[in-house]
């Protein structure tokens, strides 16, 4: 299990491959070079899915580089890797150093989800509740309760406030407490979840506490800048929020840019809104030169 802050810490473990199994499930003692299965090692570095989280990827290695991690599930409570060996059999029994590559960046998602609903709560009023999450390496997708669609000034002070709280450091801490003590501290649960005696608890300073055993960063200053992409409906009375941070927040605003150069370069004006009203202008012009020369086509020819 992963139990502390990643991103940075525990993204690389020596491990030994305890059991191996073929695509079917089966149990098999070696995977031969080309071919996919999974792999339980005695201790992984690897999270499985779980909370709206993505399972990690990566890699297993010795001396050269032999296989690929493509995603890490649970199954009846056991830890599972989806293994496709790349150069050379892997063999159960074996001594591998096992490789996180996605992490930092889904670490990034999860914490900006985490103030994503405080800054919902903040905006919007208390009785919002999440209602479902997805979080991976490039974005983030948050589901919650609430009766309308949100305007466009509240988008925009939600993304500000969430945004205001990446700037401002605030350092993140994680605990395992007994689930009385944490309810106690106002610990939000997660939607869906079951929890037993005792809960990790995710806190960023006063302005997030959740019950979460998912991978965060260490200070909200990590997240980079934070992006609101999309406001939805899902059902009657719950709304959906995608956002990006980190690297797919670079990628974004990168892609805006672009498509307003795009925008200005066929305008050919250097303020787009204004070469956008002058070519309204004219196509207004011109349907009424054109609605003014049919009218006087189609009038009657006087003898």
């Amino acid at each position: 299990g992963v139990n502390e802050f990643v991103g940075y810490d525990n993204t690389t473990y020596n491990s030994k491959i305890l059991a191996l199994l073929d695509e079917n499930f089966k149990e098999v003692t070696s995977l031969e070079k080309g071919s996919s299965g999974w792999v339980m090692l005695d201790k992984t570095p690897f999270y499985a899915t779980s909370g709206g989280q993505n399972g990690d990827v990566g890699a297993l290695e010795d001396n050269e580089h032999i296989a690929i991690i493509s995603e890490t599930t649970k199954f009846h409570g056991l830890n599972l890797s989806k293994v496709n060996v790349e150069n050379s059999t892997i063999n159960q029994g074996e001594e591998v150093e096992a490789v996180v590559v996605n992490r930092y960046e889904i670490a990034k998602h999860h914490s900006a989800t985490h103030l994503l609903q405080s800054a919902l709560k903040i905006v919007l009023g208390e009785t919002v509740a999440q209602a479902g999450s997805l979080n991976d390496d490039k974005r983030l997708r948050f589901d919650f309760t609430y009766p309308k669609a949100m305007t466009k000034d509240e988008i925009e002070e939600v993304e500000e406030v969430v945004n205001t709280m990446v700037t401002r450091n605030i350092q993140g801490s994680v605990e395992e407490l007994p689930i009385d003590e944490a309810k106690k501290k106002g610990a939000i649960a997660m939607f869906g979840e079951k929890y037993g005696d005792t809960v990790r608890v995710v806190e960023f300073g006063d302005v997030s506490v959740e019950f979460c055993g998912g991978t965060h960063v260490r200070n909200t200053n990590d997240i980079g800048s934070f992006y609101i992409t999309k406001e939805s409906g899902v059902s009657a009375g719950v709304r959906r929020i995608e956002a990006v941070c980190g690297n797919s927040a670079i990628s974004y605003a990168k892609s805006c840019i672009k498509k307003y150069e795009d925008v200005q370069a066929e305008v050919k004006n250097n303020n787009v809104l204004v070469g956008i009203k002058k070519s309204k202008d004219q196509i207004k012009e011109l349907k009424k030169e054109l609605d003014e020369a049919q009218n006087s086509s189609s009038a009657p020819i006087r003898e």
